[in-house]
């Protein structure tokens, strides 16, 4: 579903509703219209628009030809929308690269236009038949346009009115929330189902139990008591003075306690949830992947616990470096088919659990871990996780009486961050912090930073940032930490990156070891590699944050199972 805002008077804006979203951003130049733009203003909005990656379309109702040409070739404009007898009188002299938005009535269409390239709008007005693709307009907004989707069936909307605080003043709030409502598998530019057409039904099947299933009160109330009797939630909100004391003793440090439920991390809360939805669907077998062997052993937990064949997918690179959880996984049940393709890491493990779901989806689910992949796993994922940030934001205001200054999570593939993130995203005064695998350092292959490193594209069925050549090859990662040690990350995440409402940054191996092993000193707590990634981001960035400050950081689980691979390449004794 194309998405066409028009009349934006505010650059600012015109950028934000392109980020979340929009394909299409209107000027319109007429003076009959409340929301003109000069031109030194439209070249203004038209460069923020592009910069935010819509489209800018010149709306004309009643200019000269000329005018109109000068307008064009001022802005560069590609896309044309016309109105009124007069403008589209000029269809047929207009330039015949450039796309058309023919503004329909009962009259005959000019013989210029195409239908594999221009498009026709219906304002106020039902569509006929016809075979070009077609925007619908006229008094929509977010309580009506599913109803007229559902009736006319268009190829786009085009909205303006409908998501303004006042005359020609666009709320982009409105903006987003409205294209969030239609576009439920997008976060702005990335997202999506990019998927073979095979995989195409069992993602259906799977949006449509999630929303009819999963969403109401009585799968809600069996999953929480699920969390709370057999994994221990809600975790502990700990401060831990002496780790503060010991990296200068400026701010409070608490951390979110998810080493401390059962399996030892985060991952159980999204493992259960589907487990339990997929047993509702009738589904008797659960597919996973792993990394670090959280995933597969909380996945293993949950078949064991609900009687569900399981079996997990990981990376024979990750099944040396993780041996304890392998044995946790096999010892639960699960069979663990290591994958030595590629780089035989969480990426590949990834590629051959799709292709198993893709041959078995009729009695199969995906326990996909992490708030990636396609629509809708990372809507799904983020909604089980959410539980951490929700207890959180409680803990802390209840502990402290405000907010965090700031909140700062590891960044894998995604999910414990957007679990604790969620709570917060409205609270604009608390600072965002994701910290991704900084490896060895700086240069494609010495890491796992997506948004240092990294560029748009796709892979495992969402656009979003990604590690890959010019050519679109994807890299092989590098971290320390297994849970991190992947090319992509969650499509949520790229585009609070790009709204910059979260700041993305990474911790080095070196910086995540001097953490790992400083918690472990001060407060008796073996945080997991990839939490050490977080802590070591605070240490090493201290001054950046305010004397007196609180910070929050979610330790998303404990470093047991680090410590055999820690053993084996002689890095625990540099820490002993």
């Amino acid at each position: 579903m194309l998405i066409k805002i028009c009349g934006l008077t505010n650059p600012t804006t015109a950028k934000q509703a392109a980020i979340n979203g929009a394909d299409y951003v209107g000027l319109l130049f007429s003076n009959v219209s409340p929301r003109q733009v000069s031109i030194d203003n439209a070249v203004a909005i038209a460069d923020a628009t592009r910069c935010g990656g819509a489209e800018v379309v010149g709306i004309f109702v009643d200019e000269e030809f000329d005018e109109m040409l000068e307008i064009i070739k001022r802005l560069n404009i590609q896309v044309v929308q016309l109105h009124r007898d007069k403008v589209r009188s000029y269809c047929t002299k207009l330039d015949p690269k450039l796309q058309i938005i023919y503004v329909a009535d009962d009259k005959p269409l000019p013989t210029n236009l195409d239908p594999k390239r221009d498009f026709l709008l219906f304002e106020n007005m039902v569509p006929f038949k016809t075979q070009f693709r077609y925007f619908i307009a006229g008094a929509l907004d977010i309580t009506n346009v599913q109803e007229k989707i559902n009736t006319y069936h268009p190829d786009g909307v085009d909205l303006s009115s409908g998501v303004e605080s006042s005359l020609g003043v666009k709320d982009i709030k409105k903006v987003t929330d409205f294209i969030r409502h239609i576009r439920p598998e997008r976060y702005g530019r990335f997202g999506g189902r990019y998927v073979p057409e095979l995989l195409i039904p069992p993602l259906f099947e799977l949006e449509k139990a999630y929303a009819t299933i999963a969403k109401t009160d009585i799968f809600k109330q069996e999953l929480n008591s699920i969390l709370k009797n057999y994994t221990g939630r809600p975790t502990a909100l700990t401060e831990v003075k002496n780790f503060a004391n010991s990296i200068g003793g400026k701010v409070r440090v608490f951390l979110k306690r998810e080493d401390l439920l059962h399996t030892g991390a985060h991952k159980i809360n999204n493992s259960l949830g589907q487990c339990l939805l997929a047993k509702k669907m009738g589904k008797t077998r659960i597919i996973g992947e792993t990394g670090a062997g959280q995933h597969g052993v909380a996945t293993a937990t949950a078949c064991a616990m609900f009687g569900l064949e399981c079996v997990i997918y990981m990376g024979q690179v990750d099944i040396e470096r993780q041996a304890p959880n392998v044995t946790k996984m096999r010892l639960l049940g699960a069979k663990v088919v290591s994958v030595t393709s590629g780089s035989a890491t969480l990426k590949d493990a990834v590629n051959e659990a799709l292709r198993d779901w893709a041959e078995s989806y009729e009695s199969s689910h995906y326990c996909l871990g992490s708030a990636l992949g396609p629509h809708p796993f990372p809507k799904m994922v983020a909604d089980f996780q959410s539980v951490i940030g929700n207890e959180a934001k409680k803990q802390f205001f209840d502990t402290v009486g405000a907010n965090p200054y700031a909140v700062i999570a590891c960044v894998g593939g995604g999910s414990n961050s957007i679990g604790i993130f969620g709570a917060y995203l409205d609270d604009l005064d608390v600072a965002l912090i994701g910290v991704e695998a900084g490896g060895t350092g700086r240069g494609l292959g010495n890491n796992a930073a997506r948004f240092s490193e990294g560029t748009p594209g796709v892979l495992h069925g969402s656009r979003s940032y990604l590690l890959q050549t010019k050519d679109g090859q994807i890299v092989d990662t590098y971290s320390i930490s297994a849970g991190l040690d992947y090319a992509a990350v969650g499509p949520q995440h790229a585009n609070l990156f790009e709204i910059g409402r979260v700041k993305y940054d990474m911790a080095t191996d070196k910086e995540a070891l001097n953490a790992f092993r400083i918690l472990m000193r001060t407060e008796g707590i073996i945080p997991a590699l990839e939490s050490s990634h977080a802590l070591g981001y605070l240490i090493s960035h201290i001054d950046d944050f305010p004397d007196g400050s609180s910070v929050l950081v979610n330790l998303s689980g404990r470093g047991d199972k680090d410590l055999p691979s820690l053993i084996s390449s002689g890095v625990l004794e540099c820490l002993v």
